[in-house]
């Protein structure tokens, strides 16, 4: 009874301040959706002599060349070479086209929303293009949440659109937005003498060229370019075909369509239409969105166009999902853990500024008789320090920070903070069994720790109403975290007596490779029977006070903790001491695990025995097996944890 008092007393201070707390909340996780195992095989075909993990965009569905009608993509190339009679090329021409279709797949099941494509390997050598039907879809791993929730809504805060800064191509000196696609190609030869062309017809990928700032564009095969060097007839040859297929126009034109690049790229680019379909089929609201854009930095700043390009581009997959389902894309995350105390010079944007700038971007392109009118997302950003701005500092970094943070709170609609328990909290807890001294109502670590970040915000927002909610809050169940008692990076002196450095001392760097006594010590710190202990008092810690959580996080994200070691003594030692090494818990703090494992080779010729590559490898419960990578399962990783129970044990409205 003392826990409910205190607690609900922590909730009317809440209520009574500036800053509120979030709407009734839902069970809320944090959802990255790269669960593929790096392989052990160390067969990688672009680093030789590396073990490897799925690329980022395999997890891509929906895509079938072959029934275009039945696919989110229609993607055609021809190119045309001509010959002249002694077999020289004369002349090279091309066509290209590209259609976005939403409807396509609408009403459609989890096997239409999981076929894609991929290319095998032998040796190194590249296979021929196949068709697979993905275990691990986006579709499929949202699909396998709203079935563990059973029937209860979730609600998912992501970190990206599928653009990164990386996907940028220039073309004569202008800037374009590059995106491969599984694309129907044909080559056609044309000899003197013959009245039809040899033709030849394949499946690959090809990068296709958008208008980085323009929401609307109109299809104009015209401007694809075939860039060729040498001279006709003697040595002719193609360098690249720029498939640049679309020019901006306004959104009156009879034949203007939202940018298609705003739904390419990564799986992070499905989250919106897949979560929509759920819902549409299911009837009502299961999964809530909270859309992240990442970092997308260039020369040091987020105030930059391929930034912009992200942000039109959750806008645009929010109001096509939100057309399919309404209020399934609710808010709009612009950066995580980017705003901090900067100490740089006056004239130069610090990191939080960056944000409220492009807090203000994604704000007018929702204004009245602008492009995403009417969708009237709520925007802010995700921090780890934001309860640390204080303009009233004597430190003139924090004082600037909390200038900064007021004028970001002016622009945005709500804030997250991350907040994990400190080196002390863990250890506590590693000695307990426990979290009270986290979530203790009245001393707790967490509960001082949002009343400072509640009076942070109600402070700097005035009158402004906020939400505030915590977006990311979680322990893993194994490896070396951050905030083991006493760990450092980067080379810094380790404290001794710690327990980071009695790890350390346990590292067999000739061996590269931590002994049994080192993992038991991590272990006491980060454990699966931990971890689910954390969960729960998380849960109860939510319901009570009313404030929406995010765990972190729905499914490990093996990629994050990489089996590769630099050659450098020096730097395998920190590698595997770090928190994204081998040993490291980044990849550890799912609720669930998939168990497909990377692999070159197609299932017939899958080797006897697959096994990931990673040394941490969760124990699969019984009838789930190591497999490729598309022919895993999800499980999950703690199974004393009711994960319905906890998603229902959350008073809600009906959605």
């Amino acid at each position: 009874m003392w826990l409910r008092r205190s607690m609900a007393l922590l909730t009317l201070s809440l209520a009574a301040t500036g800053g509120v707390p979030a709407d009734t909340p839902i069970l809320g996780l944090a959802y990255q959706p790269y669960v593929g195992h790096w392989s052990a095989r160390t067969d990688n075909p672009y680093a030789p002599g590396d073990v490897h993990v799925p690329a980022f965009n395999s997890y891509v569905g929906g895509i079938d060349v072959e029934n275009p009608d039945r696919s989110l993509w229609a993607a055609t190339q021809t190119l045309r070479l001509t010959f002249d009679e002694a077999g020289r090329l004369q002349d090279v021409s091309a066509t290209g086209s590209l259609d976005f279709l939403p409807e396509a797949l609408r009403g459609q099941d989890a096997v239409a929303w999981s076929h894609t494509k991929t290319r095998f390997f032998e040796d190194r050598t590249p296979q021929t293009v196949s068709g697979v039907d993905h275990a691990a879809s986006v579709y499929r791993q949202l699909d396998a949440l709203r079935r563990a929730a059973g029937g209860a809504p979730l609600t998912l805060a992501t970190y990206g659109t599928g653009f990164q800064a990386g996907y940028w191509r220039q073309v004569d000196g202008q800037d374009y937005v590059a995106l491969p696609f599984w694309t129907d190609r044909r080559l056609l030869e044309l000899r003197p003498g013959e009245t039809m062309p040899y033709q030849r017809c394949e499946t690959t990928d090809v990068v296709f060229l958008f208008p980085p700032t323009a929401v609307h564009v109109r299809p104009a095969p015209e401007r694809l370019q075939v860039e060729t060097a040498g001279t006709p007839g003697q040595d002719l040859r193609v360098v690249a075909i720029h498939q640049t297929l679309f020019e901006p126009t306004s959104p009156t034109d009879p034949e203007a369509r939202l940018n298609p690049g705003f739904f390419a790229g990564d799986a992070n680019a499905q989250i919106a239409l897949a979560a929509a379909e759920i819902n549409a089929q299911a009837g009502r609201r299961l999964l809530t969105l909270k859309l992240g854009v990442d970092n997308i930095q260039v020369a040091g700043t987020l105030v930059n166009d391929r930034m912009r390009f992200a942000i039109l581009s959750a806008l645009a997959q929010a109001q096509v999902a939100n057309a399919r389902f309404p209020g399934t894309v609710t808010h709009l995350i612009l950066s995580n853990e980017y705003a901090q105390p900067w100490s740089g010079p006056d004239g130069q944007p610090s990191p939080t500024e960056q944000i409220t700038a492009m807090l203000k971007y994604a704000r007018a392109q929702m204004a009245p008789n602008a492009a995403f009118a009417g969708l009237d997302l709520r925007l802010g950003a995700r921090g780890h320090r934001f309860r640390l701005a204080d303009p009233n500092a004597d430190d003139p970094a924090l004082a600037r920070f909390g200038r900064e943070v007021a004028a970001l709170l002016a622009e945005s609609d709500y804030v997250m903070e991350n907040l994990y328990p400190s080196p002390e909290a863990v250890e506590a807890a590693a000695q307990s069994g426990q979290w009270s001294v986290y979530f203790d109502p009245d001393k707790g670590e967490l509960s001082r720790k949002w009343c400072q970040l509640e009076r942070t915000i109600r402070t700097l927002a005035g009158e402004r109403p906020i939400e505030i909610m915590i977006g990311e809050i979680g322990h893993p169940t194994d490896g070396i975290a951050f905030n083991l008692p006493g760990y450092v990076e980067d080379g810094a002196p380790i404290r001794p007596d710690t327990a980071f450095a009695a790890i350390a001392d346990r590292l067999d760097t000739s061996g590269a490779r931590l002994d049994a006594g080192g993992l038991a010590i991590a272990r006491r710190y980060f454990s699966p029977a931990l971890a689910s202990a954390f969960v729960r008092e998380a849960v109860a810690w939510s319901r009570t006070t009313g404030v929406q959580i995010h765990l972190f996080e729905a499914f490990d994200e093996p990629w994050k903790s990489s089996p590769n070691l630099p050659a450098d003594e020096l730097a395998t030692r920190r590698t595997l001491l770090g928190r994204s090494g081998p040993y490291g818990a980044e990849a550890n703090y799912g609720l669930f695990g998939y168990s497909g494992v990377s692999g070159l080779r197609p299932p017939s010729q899958h080797p006897t025995g697959i096994a990931p590559g990673s040394r941490l490898a969760p124990q699969l419960p019984d009838g789930v097996r190591w497999n490729g990578a598309f022919e895993g399962q999800f499980f999950p990783k703690r199974p004393d944890l009711d994960f319905a129970a906890l998603a229902h044990s959350f008073t809600t409205t009906t959605p």
